[in-house]
């Protein structure tokens, strides 16, 4: 039946599968909710995983009178539904209501499975209330060790002493080449990673980098030689987590493609438009996803559960996830951190709003342009108006990107590189 001026429009109804020792359980709910699998599990006395290992486009629909499905109570309200996945069950003109009672059986029960609507938990809109919001959200966990102070919870640990020296290097306007390269080759592997970053195809040289002096002066020049060392090093602080969400791309490779893109950005800005510091737009791309090192190191237990809700509702945006499992975002723990270690604020102030369509803050030039590179990766429609502001447009930016996949094999050898590989 075609869809009049007066029919209301459908909402798209997401199935998960998910899975234990016991078979397999599938969750039917609405596309903008949140499924919560902590009550999905206390309701099914069961430690419940996604089965997909890639579910963004969720699942078919199974046989409610042979697996067990749970409904989420909210869609009974709605007045017209339809599936997000292919199903082989007929839609037409089906109300939330209409699709219970044509799943109902002796295995189907109807529940509140989802956050939504008022339900859902939002970042405080200014990061001088980060800290307060994450002291009240850590106080909700039952751990005696979690219900410490901030502070004494996440057990910061110290940065190296090179890091140290750089972040101080960085904010010094007088500082030379010279200094930064007394800094690097004080730490061995720090300048051997350097030197392999400088002599990667990815940066086209054709002669072999042979010293930090090298590397500045022909290749990479003093910003993106200062930034590259602090963020490899900081890099080292935390392990990657091995419990994380199965779609995620990994760390490194996922940082080192936003740093690119960032760079490629920065210079393809027009110059009636200004630009931030090359080196703080490479930086905030690598450490853009700094606070997810963060909370596997910090929460382990509460990491585990973050990744299988991550999983479970991968058509959704990661920070709206967080907030629902955490009541804080991994933006606002990662630019915490950055700024307690002396990070430049526009640094830290882009990581923490790079999810922010509309955020115009002091921190917006560097913030606004990471959220462009976010929602190229992830190939998501990008503000024509936004683009604008920066001094870019839609073929700029889309080139940008295809430079950055186009080069993936060489950003690849540039991971192995962090991690000591050849």
């Amino acid at each position: 039946m075609a869809q009049t001026e007066m029919d209301p429009t459908p909402t798209h109804v997401r199935v998960i599968h998910l899975a234990d020792n016991s078979g397999k359980v599938q969750a039917i709910f609405g596309q903008d909710s949140v499924l919560d699998l902590t009550t999905l599990s206390r309701l099914t006395k069961r430690r419940l995983t996604p089965w997909s290992r890639l579910p963004i486009e969720g699942d078919t629909l199974l046989d409610a009178n042979k697996t067990p499905t749970f409904i989420d109570k909210a869609l009974l309200k709605e007045e017209s539904v339809s599936f997000h996945s292919k199903s082989d069950l007929s839609l037409k003109a089906m109300s939330g209501q209409q699709l219970a009672e044509k799943l109902e059986g002796k295995l189907s029960y109807i529940e509140n499975i989802t956050y939504a609507g008022e339900a859902l938990h939002y970042p405080a809109a200014d990061m001088n209330e980060d800290e307060k919001q994450m002291q009240t959200a850590l106080g909700r966990f039952q751990s005696i060790r979690l219900k410490q102070r901030l502070e004494e919870t996440l057990e910061i640990p110290p940065l190296s002493n090179s890091s140290t020296h750089i972040i101080q290097l960085s904010a010094d306007p007088n500082a030379s080449s010279e200094q930064l390269c007394q800094i690097v080759n004080l730490d061995p592997s720090l300048s051997a990673q350097v030197i392999s970053w400088a002599s990667s195809p990815y940066y086209g040289g054709s002669d072999p980098v042979e010293s930090i002096e090298d590397a500045i002066i022909r290749v990479l020049g003093f910003d993106m030689v200062m930034n590259l060392s602090l963020g490899l090093s900081m890099g080292g602080v935390f392990e990657l987590p091995k419990d994380g969400p199965k779609h995620y791309d990994d760390f490194w490779f996922s940082a080192v493609s936003h740093a690119a893109l960032m760079e490629s950005l920065v210079k393809s800005i027009s110059s009636d438009h200004p630009k931030p510091r090359l080196g703080h737009a490479y930086l905030a791309g690598l450490l853009h996803n700094f606070g997810y090192l963060a909370i596997s190191v910090i929460l382990p237990p509460h990491f585990s559960i973050l990744s299988r809700n991550l999983e479970a509702n991968a058509h959704l945006p990661s920070n709206v996830v967080e907030m629902q499992v955490l009541h804080f975002t991994k933006e606002q723990l990662g630019a915490w951190l950055l700024k307690h270690w002396n990070i430049p604020a526009d640094i830290y102030g882009a990581v923490r709003y790079c999810k922010d369509e509309g955020y115009q803050g002091e921190h917006k030039l560097l913030a606004n342009l990471l959220y462009v590179a976010n929602r190229l990766l992830d190939q998501l429609p990008i503000s024509e108006h936004l683009l604008d502001q920066l001094g870019l447009n839609e073929e700029t930016a889309l080139q940008c990107r295809q430079q950055v996949l186009s080069a993936s094999k060489d950003l690849r050898d540039m991971v192995n590189l962090i991690h000591g590989k050849t």
